[in-house]
């Protein structure tokens, strides 16, 4: 064809100045996700309309159009603001909730959007100019067979890269002596097109897509090519011969060429060519595509509706037998023909749609860069494919919404062309959330014969041409995760939060599988089982025909096992995505490759950890009983209910099921459903042995894979595995039905039923009793371990008390007097303590005192600790008269403090009076008593009620996260400590995942889920610039499902539960006062609404909070690569301290740690099966007979017992007392840091003063030694003598110390 006659739509050709017609030239865009791109041109008449808003647009966003990537315009004279901008200021605020919202979407706008003809895309202009050159100008052959075209491009192809080019026929492949002639002409139209040219193209993390339409000619077609990949064939035959041309050219030096899978189908191959890293284009981060397509008039579309079928049996099965089986239709076969001929004709009509609503691209934009934002690419080193869900998808989808408002029509939310980009955003999102693609065919206009569409499976969007669905191929399960975005964006969109705009549009958290999902799944399959044989005897037609209609066979496999995990967990979840795993080379992609990995999704509902999930009724719904048996086997069982119903239903536990094997009923189940229907096996964790044989039990017909083979598929999750690091040692099988949070808050009741029994006998009546207590809030590392077991077993070495304030009524009796008020309360515990002693004659009931070893004046403690609110005293809980009741039933030690209201008033009053007086020394001591004071009584109980509320109530998941996040602050020496952080701190970071879900994501419905967001909270935050909130008013509406759903179209437009606007700018005003203040600088800060100033634990140093930071981030990459590789192997490392880092680490003999079985059980440590040798259990003796055996090494001493022989001993640590002391002694001179919850070792580090040196006096205050020849000024140099000091460590831990390692002098 004549070099005339060819077309190209030219990058960069058309500018924005007036003087160009439409028919001068046409812009140049890439579609980022979709072949099925458009035609655009340059309208100066459209420009020319929307001069004016332009302008107004850049006054107000500082955009200049021609600028392409980044640009700036320039400044205008200062001058006053015009009523235009100040109308557009006014309207901002109130469409965006700020101003500052408005100006960061602009600001992204201007970074993101790819512009053509500018002076950033000059060289990308000018290389698909050479492109268009290189293409118009290819060499023609002539028809021939099969056989001799793959000769022709195996020969071209060695000759241009020294290596032979394969045709990528499309599966199944031509078959040998096919009637097929295969001939190349140069394309006779040329355009670029997509999102490039009409201004929409986006460049994210990832390179943006230029896509280049090479339309075939019509005379390499027949009429009836459509039939049996007749046209794919030619199609890939074209494809190949334009690569091995290009190769031959000049664009070989410039660019990478290669073959790519279009919506990953083996149908529809492109040309890739990726810029060579030493290019200039290679910095603009794009990849051009050259993608085939046809005439409309080239095949008769007419006959491709969705309803027939054009890929006859008889060609699959290879034989000539017309009648085989009976013919099922071939949507997207149909589809994929009738794309590539359509790909213009979208174009032209997303331009009108351009011209008609002037913001509709920056909108399109937008909503490409928040797709992009939620698309998983890959999990550590493993690629997955890309999903089938395309920014082209939801372009047309926006499209849908304009139009159908500008042409009257009644279905779906409608939206004005005039609105600005962010309502058109915000109404395409409230769209999304509301509709369910999966249950409503959608079309443009009134044209499209929706009989025709709604015969086939899936989501229907039929295009304006009514002849395609644009929809078609796109898994369930993508729309449903695209619907699931939607509605978390509404509710963030709304939020009061300043940083929404991060949640929305930069968020990376929502690219991580790991912690996207409640639980991830590594499952790596033998994909022969599944595909239907392709030759002989047995070969099943129908199976392979419906395999073949994915168009790829790993499509086909991810397809099957989405629809069983999405049909038999309907209940408990939300979303079941399968991603799979994407092979590194083009010809791995377009065949069936040997094995497979998939990386499966889910997202947890409300019904997660039920017990019992029913099913059918066999008498009412006997089909879908039939398929309820089929899918659980012997499973399903057939119950009579309260209600009177008999109904099939699965049961996965008993009533009394500890929290933590709940958590694992969705694992369990889906375990259970692919060893029985695909024979795959799991991790004990996953599938239990009676599970296992179940499921091999009666197998249905369809069921696939031997379950005794080898090669049988092997399912991985961190999501049971993890979890074990939350338990302990000593909680044994036999123990954990009773050793539940459930029965210490049972206890409890109990207790202030009885105490409140007493109150005839006590001078005031009982108002209340306040649990403050982490065990009694399902927040403890483990739950309270009742005595009556330990006992049994001979474990009392540690008896943890539950902390309790009695508050009795108001009296003015109370003393003004410090000393006697404190006398009086000890008298109230004495009196209680009778009382309850002669009404309970078998309870063992004890009155003490805290202020044993310590001094008080005036009812003050006296001492540095006291003073440090994050010191030691706070961690001590209670230096007051106490009463131990070890309660009969429960078997728990509970210890009741006098909650005394006069105490604290009396506490502040006198702090005033020292402050009138000057006397600043007894005004602090009187500040500090009264802060201890309040955070004993006052704070730590709110706390407890709002940490009961969120663990009891609304999240579930959120006491085994608590668990999990202390557990490795503990492992990691940083919990409770003088330098680590607060148990309530702790708790705090773990409620803020649930309920502020931040990075776009929904409250975890799993612990695995939440400890991961904890650590990324913990590594990603940005403490110094953004303030930390936890929102517990918010609990109740992240928990909603019904939020999250968007019930109502109106309720995107409404505002989320919570904080409200006043409260949570009241909050930022603290916080930015704090910084004003350089009280932040770093230091991790929690605050909530009733703490706006972090005052209650204080705040985390920002040494410290950089330590944090940096071991979430190593954790991270290693949960990371567990996954990835389908190996827990190093899964013990995110509970391993690195004791490297530390200067020195104090070994304590194991005899005295009395709390060792608080540690991790051993099982924690197995990786894939095999205990480490660490941590494998030996066998245990009692220590007197240690003597009499010859290798006393090899066994574990049996340390249950109390260390002392004194079983009444509660709440006694030597190695925290150790601590403490340590730390009282040493806080100048010696960070400490030990794990309180049974660690073996102290570490030390030297703090900075004992690094240095100083000059010599007679009161150093610390063990100081004399450097020779050194002075500092006049005066002698000294030093810390750390070996000196190591000694005295050595001396105060007699007894407990076994050795001392200097790792760092």
């Amino acid at each position: 064809m004549a070099a005339g006659k060819r077309k190209l739509a030219g990058a960069g050709l058309a500018t924005h100045s007036t003087k160009h017609s439409r028919n001068d030239q046409t812009r140049v865009e890439a579609d980022d996700s979709s072949n099925d791109s458009m035609l655009a041109s340059d309208d100066s008449d459209a420009e020319s309309d929307s001069s004016m808003h332009d302008a107004d647009e850049l006054k107000l966003a500082g955009e200049n159009h021609e600028s392409g990537v980044g640009g700036s315009t320039e400044r205008s004279k200062a001058r006053g603001a015009t009523n235009a901008e100040i109308m557009a200021l006014n309207e901002a605020s109130l469409l965006f909730k700020s101003n500052l919202f408005k100006l960061q979407i602009d600001e992204l706008l201007s970074e993101t959007l790819v512009t053509a003809g500018s002076k950033v895309t000059r060289d990308l202009d000018a290389a698909l100019k050479q492109i268009r050159d290189v293409l118009v100008a290819m060499d023609s052959t002539k028809e021939m067979t099969v056989d001799a075209a793959t000769n022709l491009v195996r020969k071209l192809g060695k000759q241009a890269t020294g290596h032979a080019v394969a045709i990528p026929f499309p599966d199944p492949a031509p078959a040998a002596g096919l009637a097929l002639k295969l001939a190349f002409e140069a394309p006779d139209v040329v355009n670029v097109v997509g999102s490039y040219p009409l201004g929409m193209a986006v460049r994210t993390q990832r390179s943006f897509n230029v896509d280049v339409l090479a339309q075939m000619p019509a005379q390499m077609f027949q009429e009836r090519d459509y039939m049996n990949y007749r046209y794919f064939y030619k199609r890939a035959f074209f494809v190949a011969m334009i690569r091995v041309q290009l190769h031959a050219s000049a664009l070989n030096e410039l660019f990478d060429i290669e073959f790519e899978l279009l919506r990953s189908d083996t149908r529809l191959p492109v040309v890739v060519l990726r810029p060579k890293s030493d290019t200039r284009l290679a910095k603009l981060g794009c990849v051009v595509r050259i993608q085939p397509s046809i005439a409309p008039d080239t095949l008769p579309l007419r006959r491709l509706t969705p309803d027939r079928n054009h890929v006859r049996a008889a060609y699959v099965a290879g034989t000539t037998d017309a009648d085989l089986v009976a013919e099922q239709a071939t949507p997207q076969y149909n589809a994929a023909v009738v794309s590539d001929a359509l790909q213009l004709t979208h174009m032209k009509y997303l331009f009108e749609t351009n011209e008609q609503c002037t913001e509709f691209g920056r909108a399109a934009a937008l909503l490409r860069v928040w797709l992009g934002q939620r698309t998983v690419q890959h999990i550590g080193q493993q690629q997955l494919m890309a999903p089938r869900i395309s920014g082209f998808a939801l372009t047309m989808v926006l499209a849908w919404l304009v139009r159908s408002a500008n042409s009257g029509g009644v279905t779906g939310a409608r939206l004005s062309s005039s609105m600005d980009a962010h309502q058109l955003f915000k109404g395409a999102i409230e769209f999304l959330a509301a509709h369910d693609f999966n249950h409503g065919a959608l079309q443009f206009g009134t044209d499209a014969d929706m009989t025709v569409f709604g015969a086939q499976s899936g989501a229907v969007l039929v295009d304006p041409s009514a002849s395609v669905n644009v929809l078609a191929g796109v898994q369930p399960w993508e729309l449903d995760a695209l619907r699931l975005h939607a509605q978390q964006t509404a509710l963030d969109l709304n939020h009061h939060s300043a940083n929404h705009f991060s949640r929305v549009f930069l968020s990376a958290a929502l690219t991580d599988v790991t912690a996207k999902y409640d639980h991830v799944f590594r499952l790596d399959i033998d994909m022969a089982p599944f595909l239907a044989a392709r030759f002989g005897s047995e070969m099943n037609v129908t199976a392979r025909a419906a395999e073949l209609e994915h168009g790829h066979p790993v499509v086909a496999v991810q397809h099957r096992i989405a629809q069983l995990l999405s049909t038999a967990l309907a209940r408990q979840t939300r979303l079941v995505a399968v991603h799979a795993g994407a092979d590194a080379s083009f010809d791995d992609r377009i065949k069936a490759t040997r094995r497979h990995v998939f990386v499966v999704g889910v997202v947890t509902s409300a019904d997660a950890q039920r017990l019992v999930d029913l099913g059918p009724s066999p008498d009412a719904q006997p089909q879908d009983a039939a398929q309820f048996r089929t899918l659980w086997g012997d499973r399903a069982e057939l119950r009579r209910f309260r209600d009177g119903s008999i109904r099939l239903a699965t049961v996965w536990g008993a009533n009394a099921m500890p929290l933590e094997q709940r958590a694992q009923i969705v694992p369990r189940m889906l375990a259970f459903l692919l060893r029985r229907h695909f024979g795959v096996l799991a991790q004990p964790e996953l599938l239990h042995a009676d599970d296992q044989s179940t499921a091999d039990c009666a197998r249905p017909s369809e069921a696939i894979g031997d379950v005794t083979a080898e090669s049988a598929g092997r399912l991985f999750s961190l999501s049971s595995r993890i979890v074990e690091f939350a338990s302990t040692r000593d909680l044994s099988e036999s123990d954990t039905d009773r050793v539940t949070f459930e029965a210490a808050i049972a206890g409890f009741d109990q207790l202030q039923r009885e105490v409140k029994a007493l109150e005839e006998k006590l001078p005031l009546r009982v108002l209340a009793l306040h649990a403050v207590a982490p065990g009694l809030r399902y927040a403890s590392l483990a739950p309270p371990k009742p005595l009556a077991l330990a006992q049994g077993r001979g474990d009392d070495a540690y008896v943890e008390p539950l902390h309790v304030l009695v508050e009795f009524t108001t009296s003015n009796k109370w003393p003004d007097d410090m000393a006697a008020l404190h006398k009086v309360k000890s008298a109230f515990l004495l009196r209680l303590a009778e009382c309850y002693a002669a009404a309970h004659p078998n309870a063992h009931v004890d009155v003490s005192s805290r202020f044993f070893g310590y001094g008080a004046q005036d009812g003050l403690l006296t001492g540095a600790s006291s003073v440090q609110l994050a010191g030691a005293d706070d961690f001590d809980y209670e230096r007051d008269s106490f009463v131990d009741i070890r309660h009969i039933s429960s078997g728990l030690t509970f210890r009741l403090s006098v909650l005394c209201e006069p105490e604290g008033a009396l506490l502040a009053h006198k702090a005033q009076e020292m402050v009138r007086a000057g006397l600043s020394a007894q005004a602090d001591a009187l500040q500090c008593a009264h802060r201890r004071w309040m955070r004993t009584t006052q704070w730590r109980a709110m706390h407890h009620r709002q940490i009961l509320d969120l663990c009891q109530r609304h999240h579930p998941a959120a006491s085994l996260t608590i668990r999990l996040l202390k557990r490795w602050l503990s492992r990691h020496m940083l919990l409770g400590q003088s330098v680590g952080v607060p148990d309530e701190t702790a708790e705090l970071l773990a409620a803020r995942v649930f309920t502020d879900p931040w990075n776009g994501l929904a409250a975890p419905g799993s612990a695995y889920a939440g400890f991961v967001r904890c650590l990324q909270l913990l590594a990603e935050w940005r403490w110094t610039e953004d303030m930390c909130v936890v929102d517990f008013a918010a609990a109740g509406n992240a928990d909603s499902e019904d939020s999250a759903r968007v019930a109502s179209a109106r309720r995107v437009w409404t505002t989320t539960d919570g904080l409200s606007a006043d409260a949570y700018a009241t909050l930022q005003a603290a916080f930015d006062a704090a910084i004003q203040r350089k009280d932040v600088r770093g230091a991790l800060r929690i605050v909530t609404a009733e703490d706006p100033n972090a005052e209650w634990w204080g705040t985390v140093s920002p040494v410290l909070t950089r330590r944090l930071q940096s071991l979430a981030r190593a954790s991270l990459q290693t949960i990371t690569d567990c996954i990835s590789l389908g190996s827990d192997s190093t899964l013990s490392q995110v509970f391993t301290a690195p004791l490297t880092d530390y200067d020195f680490v104090i070994k304590l003999d194991k005899d005295v740690v009395c709390r060792q079985y608080e540690q991790p059980p051993a099982s924690a440590f197995t990786s894939d099966g095999v205990q480490s040798p660490e941590s494998a259990p030996r066998k245990e003796v009692f220590k007197n007979l240690l003597p009499s055996m010859q290798h006393a090494s090899q066994v574990n001493v049996k340390q249950h017992a109390n260390v002392f022989g004194q079983s009444d001993l509660v709440g006694f640590d030597p190695v925290a007392l150790f601590v403490r002391d340590l730390v009282g002694v040493y806080r100048d001179s010696i960070l400490f840091f030990n794990d309180v919850h049974g660690g073996r070792c102290i570490a030390g580090l030297w703090s900075p003063t004992a690094r240095k040196t100083h000059p010599f006096t007679a009161s150093m205050g610390a063990n100081m030694m004399l450097l020779e020849h050194e002075k500092v000024g006049t005066k002698p140099a000294a030093t810390l003598n750390k070996r000196a000091v190591v000694e005295e460590i050595i001396r105060l831990g007699e007894g407990l110390v076994e050795n001392v390692v200097i790792q760092n002098e």
